[in-house]
Formats: C-alpha cells, structure tokens, sequence
C-alpha cells in the first residue's frame, strides 16, 4: 500500500504549475471541480510535482489520495486503492494513523461506516471471484460513497493512468468516464509519462470528458529555469558559467539528471577538498554516473534500454535507436546502414513513436531523451562495438567523449548568434522539417549572407532568384521593431520572413507578425533546430 510519505522535491516545484493546482483544489473546496491531466516523459519531475501539491493540501477539509498504476492483477489494486483513502481521510481527520489494512478498516468503521461496509462487500465480492470490471467498478463508486458520508471532496490522483489499459479490464476508460461524469465532488488528476498513449486516452476513451479536462504539458526546464536550478542546488561551489550551460544542454534541462549529476559532483568535491567545480570534476562525475556500472544514470539508461527490448521482440530493435543516436536521422539513412527495406524499418519507428522513444518531425526521426541520446553513443555502442576488456581504457574514452562536447559546446558558445543561424542554414538539404506546428521544406540555399545593424541583425538565405530573410533581435520586440523588420522584409523576392526573438515579443506586435505572414522563433523553437542538426543549444 503507497502512503503520503515525504519526498525530496528540492526545487522541481515548478511554481507556476503548482500555482495551478492549487488553485484548483481550493475551487474544488468551494464546489468547483476541474479535472486535470498532467503529462510529461519521465524524468521531468511529475511525482515530485505531485507530492509537493499533495504535502501542502494537508488539512481537515479535503481527502487527497494518491494511486500508483502499474500493471498488476486487481486484488493488489483494489488493497492499495482502500487502503489509501482510508488512509487519507483519517489523515484529515487529525488522527493517528498507522500503516496496516486491518487497523484502517477497523478504526473507520466508527466514523465512516457506510463507506467501510462498501469496502467489506467489495473485498467479500472478490473473495467469492466476482468479475475484475465489477470490482474496479466498486472501488471507483467509493470516493462519493465518503463524500456524501464524510462531507469532505476527493481529490483523486491516478499516476500513469495509462495502466489501467493492461491490468485486464475490459473498457477501464469508459467505466471512469461514467464515475467522473456523476461523482463532482471528487477532482480527478490523471498523471503519465506515456505521452502518445496518454493523449490517445484523452483524444479518443475519454473523449466525451475532454472539455472537462485541463490538460497541462510538463516539459524539461527551459534555459534559465535549468541554470537556477544548478546555481541554487551549487551555491556554496565555484562554477564558470559555461559549465553550468554545458549541464543545461547536456542533461536537456532534466531536473532528475541535473540533480543525479549535481549530486556526484558534490561527492567529488567533497572528495576533492574543494569548493572549485573544474572540468576535470565535472568530466570525472559524468564517467561515475553514466559509465560506471554502478553509476545511477547508468543502471537508469540500462533499465530503460533492456525494458524496451523486453516487450519488442525484433531483432532490429537494439540497432535501430543506436543508429539514429549516431546522427542518422532520416528514414534512408537508417535503412541503408542496417541494409534493411524502408517499409520494414518505417514499421519499427512507428513502433517507437507510439512508446514515446522517439519523434517525428517531418522526414526527421529523433531520441526524445537527449541524455539518453549521449548514453546510447558513448557508452552502449562503445561497450557493444569493443573488443577490448580493459574497463579503464573504455572510462577513458568516455572522458574524451565528454571532454570533445564541452570543447565543441563553448567553440560553438563562443560564436555570435548570427554565424552560428547562418551555419545551420547553410546545412539544409531540401528536406521537410515539421516544426511549431508547420510543415515546411528546409531549402539548399546558394549563399547565405549575413549583415550587421544597431543590435539586431538580417540573414540573406539566396536560392536562384528567391530569398529568405531571417531577423535576429537581441532586445524585447516592439511593434517598432516588427515594422522595422517588415518593411525591410517587402522584397519580392522573399518567400519566408523568420523573425529570431531572443529576449521576447510584444503581444501587438505578435499579432501583426502573423498578420504578415512571419514566423516568429523564440528560444525553445530555435534550439528545437539546433537539436535537430545535432547542435548545441543557444544558451544565454
């Protein structure tokens, strides 16, 4: 049976999500009820966000009840089920409680009655093997079944609901769409790192539901957030920057892998008797976490390498997601270094899109996991392709690994934001690209050209008698600033206006870019490009 316990949330929070929540469990208080799903890839920080919200809903007017999902067989379900409610709502009632199923039973009878002879003829009900559908059904009946006895809401958190599907229930989602539909003082929060499943749950088995929930996207940190998060958690070390942005890239703003990696280097400072952070401790804590076999992200990685292989059972699987870590992004690429057919390897990369491994954007395929993405190149393939046992020479490498990606991160840091657009434009190959909800062909330009004005800069990307222009503006954009760029942006030559807004734009002028047909690239969309064609993201 899963508890409330404490957990280390150090700074997952999230503020302006748990705001949300919040907010909503106190509407739920004052008889306004809105659902919510939350979903995100693992690793993103989702339970800790969830606890954190569930530590501070503590109190004597509501009963918060968490449940883990996993594929199980009902009877274990339904003891975890009770048993957390009941659990909860003596919780609420200030109190003591202890940890065992038959004191929970026996210390409600007293107070919640009703709801416990519900749970006793529930469990004589699967004693007697009566149906898992009757059995689910009974144990989603119970939370109005307390409300109206014990006058307090429920707020029901089912994490990685998309289990439900495989714990052998027939039609689990309708059976829950019915609950919810009639049960308003209970607040549902569907949680899960299956994105395409979670989202074909919603779209399609709760379809009728959808308005009535508010779905929130749970994302790895952005730049800035991803750096405070480092500089608070190292605020009694010495870091250079540069080495606090190659973590953010590296890790892809994961909080868990941030504070996995963060932690290590701790213990090597303390090792180390310093308080400096060099690269040198950096790269030696990067080999302990991920090339180590006792190393945490690498028993992680492994895990959800072997897990996957698990339940595929073809043979191409384990060179598949190592050929596009190693840059082969394209459908013929891939087919052409595992000298397969393309309709084979297409149903293969179907497959992993549907378990959230990889995604497409236009002819691109890519590892959504970008730790994951380094784990897979230096390490998994290093150990697969070596003939060589000496396991000190393979941490060596590893190192040089690193030590190369840092080099390559502050020579390309290094560049103005304007050389390093004009490289990535000059990389296209007349490939389709989706991107920002657009689908669009990256153009082999002749010539890209580059000029230079008062803190804002103009790309020329020239093929024959057609151009792109591309702005970049290093300051928040005005609609002065978008006229600017519009009126330098007439030609008749150009057949796409791009707007780079590196700190930001105004909603007015927002608006009049996509009046004029420009689209406006903000940090996330342009490091979605330098991800893409294997780049360092840009990082302030």
């Amino acid at each position: 049976m899963e508890t409330l316990t404490n957990t280390r949330s150090k700074h997952y929070e999230r503020p302006e999500i748990l705001g949300i929540l919040l907010k909503r469990v106190n509407a739920l208080k004052n008889n306004y009820r809105q659902n919510i799903a939350i979903i995100g890839y693992q690793s993103l920080g989702k339970t800790a966000l969830i606890f954190e919200l569930l530590k501070r809903c503590r109190g004597n007017d509501i009963v918060p009840a968490y449940i883990g999902i996993k594929p199980q067989p009902i009877e274990q379900f339904a003891k975890n089920f009770i048993g957390v409610l009941l659990y909860q709502y003596l919780s609420s009632e200030q109190q003591q409680v202890e940890d065992d199923f038959e004191f929970l039973i026996s210390t409600c009878k007293t107070k919640i009655p009703k709801t416990v002879n519900a749970v006793i003829q529930t469990i004589a009900a699967m004693d007697k093997q009566t149906s898992e559908d009757e059995t689910y059904s009974a144990l989603l009946e119970l939370p109005y079944i307390l409300y109206e006895e014990g006058k307090k809401p429920v707020v029901l958190i089912l994490d990685e609901f998309h289990h439900l599907d495989n714990m052998g229930l027939r039609n689990p989602f309708l059976e829950l769409s019915n609950k919810i539909m009639v049960q308003k003082h209970t607040m549902y929060i569907l949680v899960s790192s299956a994105l395409y499943a979670a989202q074909n749950i919603l779209s399609k088995k709760l379809s009728l539901l959808f308005g009535n929930f508010e779905t929130i996207m749970i994302h790895p940190f952005d730049n800035i957030n991803a750096k405070r998060f480092a500089e608070k958690e190292l605020d009694n070390f010495e870091i250079d920057e540069v080495l606090v942005n190659f973590l953010t890239y590296f890790t892809g703003g994961y909080p868990f892998y941030l504070d996995v990696i963060i932690e290590q280097i701790k213990c090597a400072c303390l090792d180390n008797n310093t308080k400096t952070i060099t690269e040198k401790i950096l790269i030696e804590s990067l080999e302990e976490c991920m090339h180590k076999n006792h190393g945490k992200l690498n028993q992680y990685f492994q895990n959800k390498y072997h897990a996957f292989l698990s339940t595929n059972s073809n043979n191409l699987y384990p060179a598949v997601l190592p050929a596009i870590a190693g840059g082969r992004k394209k459908l013929s690429q891939i087919s052409s270094f595992l000298n397969k057919k393309t309709h084979e390897i297409n149903r293969l990369l179907a497959k992993l899109i549907q378990t959230d491994i990889i995604t497409k954007k236009g002819v691109f395929h890519y590892i959504n996991d970008p730790l994951f993405v380094h784990w897979l190149k230096y390490v998994l393939c290093r150990q697969q392709n070596s003939f060589n046992m000496d396991i000190y020479g393979a941490a060596d490498k590893f190192g040089t690994e690193v030590k190369k990606l840092i080099d390559e991160f502050i020579s390309e840091s290094q560049k103005k934001i304007e050389q390093r657009l004009k490289e990535l434009f000059e990389s296209f190959e007349n490939d389709i690209i989706e991107l920002d909800n657009k689908r669009f062909m990256l153009t082999r330009f002749d010539e890209v050209v580059i000029s230079n004005g008062n803190n804002s800069s103009l790309i020329n990307a020239k093929r024959l008698n057609k151009s792109w222009l591309c702005g970049i503006e290093k300051d928040y954009i005005d609609e002065i600033k978008i006229n600017d760029f519009l009126s330098q942006a007439k030609r008749r030559d150009c057949i796409k206006k791009i707007l780079i807004a590196l700190e930001g734009i105004d909603v007015n002028a927002r608006l009049k870019a996509l009046d004029a047909k420009v689209w406006v690239w903000d940090q996330k969309i342009l490091n979605d490009m330098f991800f893409l064609f294997e780049r360092p993201r840009f990082i302030k």
